[in-house]
């Protein structure tokens, strides 16, 4: 079956067409990414994907939206678009879709890609289990937060808002982040740190002048060349690193899944900072921790990849 896939963030929107078969991916085309803040929702950004393609677009979809799926429209904290289950047949002229959480999506596609999408970065380097739950996460606009739970009878996805747990600051620097993300936004979650706009409110805790915006803060501090954008990378990092550690003890996990193109850039850095060692202190559970294998998925597109593997699973016919 030919359908069309969608990975909608806060920031970009991802579309691509994909042939599913028998429950699995058989192929995903190449994407088209389209911003947010050009369209007013999903229907003026799904006609401008379909006005890009040569043939009509497919009568079936899988969409991939960051935000919790649980009902009623998924209102998107990140961007003002607005999703509503109820409409999507009729907006986007389909006869069956599949709706579930971006990072729903992420992680059926650790669940569905094969071991060369995988790279590894700390703890022991094996495969991730077979059987048991998985922790699949990634800092972006926000930071996504699942879990894959991989059982004799099949797969159950969680998805979940962990990124909005509470900040726990471990040193000085911290607690002046999380008292600043405080006054400024009326409370310090993990996501306020750990995502692509945390790095920036990392910065004007300590530079309350600096004006650059995301993308030249983040270029400097992975140059590496500043020492206070040093210092800041190496609080971001150690940060991630407290919070997967925290989220997959909760989780139960027996393994961690990275995913998102911003870990990707990061993931030369990652090894040598002081990620790992914030995931493994966990006291108690130290020795637990540093059994668990921490992975990078390397595929351009997990979440488009993940939807459609998502949609293939529900129609394996």
């Amino acid at each position: 079956m030919r359908i069309a896939v969608a990975d909608i963030g806060g920031t970009n929107a991802r579309f691509a067409l994909a042939e599913v078969e028998g429950g699995r991916v058989v192929s995903l085309s190449d994407p088209v990414t389209l911003k947010t803040a050009d369209h007013s929702g999903l229907p003026s950004a799904w006609a401008a994907f379909g006005a890009a393609l040569p043939d009509a677009l497919p009568r079936h979809a899988a969409l991939a939206v960051a935000g919790p799926v649980i009902g009623g429209p998924v209102r998107f904290l990140n961007s003002h678009w607005v999703v509503d289950p109820a409409t999507i047949a009729a907006d986007l002229r389909l006869d069956s879709f599949t709706l579930l959480n971006d990072f729903g999506a992420m992680a059926y596609a650790v669940h569905s890609l094969d071991e060369g999408s995988f790279r590894h970065l700390c703890g022991p380097n094996v495969p991730l289990p077979d059987r048991g739950a998985i922790s699949v996460m990634g800092p972006g606009t926000g930071l996504g937060v699942a879990v894959l739970q991989r059982r004799e009878d099949g797969v159950i996805v969680l998805e979940t808002e962990g990124a909005h747990i509470h900040f726990a600051p471990l040193n000085t620097a911290e607690e002046r982040v999380s008292a600043a993300l405080k006054a400024r936004y009326g409370r310090a979650s993990v996501e306020r740190v750990v995502s692509g706009p945390g790095l920036g409110d990392i910065v004007r805790t300590f530079a309350p002048d600096d004006g650059r915006d995301d993308a030249a803060l983040w270029a400097a501090a992975i140059a590496g060349d500043d020492a206070a954008m040093r210092d800041a990378l190496g609080l971001f990092l150690d940060s991630y690193g407290s919070a997967v550690g925290d989220l997959s003890l909760a989780h139960g996990s027996l393994g961690v899944a990275l995913t998102g193109g911003l870990t990707n850039r990061l993931a030369h850095l990652l090894t040598d900072s002081g990620f790992h060692a914030r995931f493994c202190d966990k006291g108690r559970y130290r020795e637990r921790m540093e059994t668990i294998p921490v992975k990078l998925v390397t595929h351009p597109q997990p979440g488009l990849f993940g939807a459609a593997a998502a949609f293939a699973m529900e129609h394996p016919e």
